[in-house]
């Protein structure tokens, strides 16, 4: 009997069809965060932004608050660099300032003296906008810190003066712009005192020092001692500071001796000082006339001088100090004693332009209206 061949495979049961494949899904992109080198770059476009706004445009703060404010307000609050981060906080209150909001400018203000509780620039910048905000009690004592930074600062004096007359406090008032009086004098006496062989009590360094701290002096005395000066300083670097100072001051008297100083200049750097004060006396002349320099040998040549050689300079030793402090007995280098400036004392917000971050040491203020002096080369 024959046996019948089954199929190959037969009984087997049929293999499963191949299972199709798992879509793979990939993960979701996540956007990473901000970085401080992003956030630097974004508060450095905002900072361009806001410097290229046109006087005209009054609506531009506003505007820049909403455009701007939200990325400062991140840069501020989550940056890792506490630099930056104050530098944001400084430029929003710039913003809010400038925008009318005082009040929340304040706020960044003190923000950013948090973060930098020993930069001296954030206080100062707080006391001008609590002046402007009618806060004079609370902006007597971070007034009083920028002095104690820096005595010889008069426009600082000024401005303590002009807070506590403001807050009622006539006896301090009283206090504060003598003191102003007294720093002026020292810083001329620095200027232009010299020792009994001729030579300066100061050093060339100093005396330029003392000659851009008067700027904010622009009554017609300090005026005379430093076209004084200018018409009898040796060193090129100091005629250069006078020169700034001249300029900064835009005194319409300080132009036809200027032009003629700087027809006989050498020193470059110095020239180009000067002809830069006499563009900036052009372009915005204020209307005082100091007259021309004392002449060596007459009465008022003696009272530029600041008795050289007498009460101020005992022993070589001018009535200033190293930073020009407070002469003890020296005569007035100018003039009428107790003598304040009637067109240099700033209003409460009167320079009221909130220095450009220079808390975080982004490069200095700039100066307040109109072009810089040339910079000089150290």
């Amino acid at each position: 009997m024959l046996l019948g061949l089954s199929a190959c495979g037969e009984g087997q049961p049929p293999a499963p069809p191949p299972k199709p494949r798992a879509e793979v899904k990939a993960a979701p992109e996540t956007k990473a965060g901000p970085t401080d080198e992003s956030r630097a770059e974004l508060y450095l476009q905002a900072k361009e932004r806001l410097a290229a706004l046109l006087p005209e445009d009054k609506d531009g703060p506003q505007r820049l608050v909403g455009e701007l404010g939200p990325g400062l307000r991140e840069i501020a609050d989550n940056a890792s660099d506490v630099p930056l981060r104050a530098n944001a906080s400084l430029l929003l209150g710039t913003l809010h300032e400038r925008a009318g909001d005082r009040r929340t400018a304040i706020s960044f203000y003190r923000q950013t003296m948090a973060l930098l509780p020993n930069e001296i620039e954030p206080r100062r910048v707080l006391a001008l906008a609590l002046a402007g905000d009618g806060q004079f009690e609370a902006a007597i004592p971070e007034q009083e810190a920028v002095i104690k930074d820096d005595p010889d600062d008069l426009e600082a004096w000024l401005l303590l003066g002009e807070v506590n007359v403001k807050a009622g406090r006539t006896d301090d008032a009283t206090k504060a712009y003598a003191a102003y009086e007294m720093r002026r004098r020292g810083l001329i006496d620095g200027l232009t005192l010299q020792n009994k062989d001729g030579t300066y009590v100061m050093p060339v360094d100093q005396r330029a020092a003392c000659a851009r701290a008067l700027i904010p002096a622009r009554d017609n005395g300090t005026a005379l001692a430093l076209l004084y000066a200018l018409s009898r300083e040796p060193d090129p670097v100091v005629r250069q500071a006078l020169a700034e100072a001249m300029g900064s001051q835009r005194l319409v008297g300080y132009k036809a001796p200027l032009t003629e100083t700087a027809a006989k200049e050498a020193h470059p750097e110095a020239k180009a000082a000067m002809l830069w004060a006499i563009q900036e006396i052009e372009r915005d002349p204020l209307e005082s006339r100091p007259g021309p320099a004392p002449v060596e040998g007459t009465e008022a040549g003696a009272t530029a001088q600041g008795a050289a050689g007498g009460a101020g300079a005992k022993d070589g030793a001018p009535g200033t100090g190293a930073k020009g402090q407070v002469p003890q007995d020296s005569a007035p280098g100018t003039g009428a004693k107790g003598q304040v400036p009637q067109d240099s004392a700033p209003g409460t917000g009167a320079k009221g332009q909130v220095p450009q971050d220079s808390a975080a040491g982004d490069g200095g203020r700039e100066a307040a209206g109109g072009a810089k002096a040339p910079a000089t080369k150290r």
